[in-house]
């Protein structure tokens, strides 16, 4: 049996787009947030399907575009108590 550690705690996720227009680069950013348990592999999974999401918006946003790049990361914080009503 494999067991995957869980974390009590709270994650951001930001993800950023560069829209490129000829000579011209443009960046768009937003930061997604949430807290509760998780281990890596949810965490994985999240980032990778909110980077879709949010490119594929983009793409439809800026159909005009040469080039759409986006990157998302992940960070963590560890908590011992979540005054969401977390237990």
């Amino acid at each position: 049996m494999n067991k995957t550690a869980s974390t009590r705690g709270v994650a951001v996720v930001t993800l950023v787009v560069k829209v490129y227009k000829g000579k011209c680069i443009t960046s768009y950013g937003t930061r997604i947030g949430f807290c509760g348990e998780f281990n890596k592999q949810i965490l994985s999974e999240l980032k990778r399907h909110f980077k879709e999401l949010y490119e594929e918006h983009n793409r439809s946003e800026h159909k005009d575009a040469d080039k759409i790049t986006c990157s998302a990361t992940v960070r963590t914080m560890k908590c011992d108590i979540l005054l969401n009503g977390g237990k």
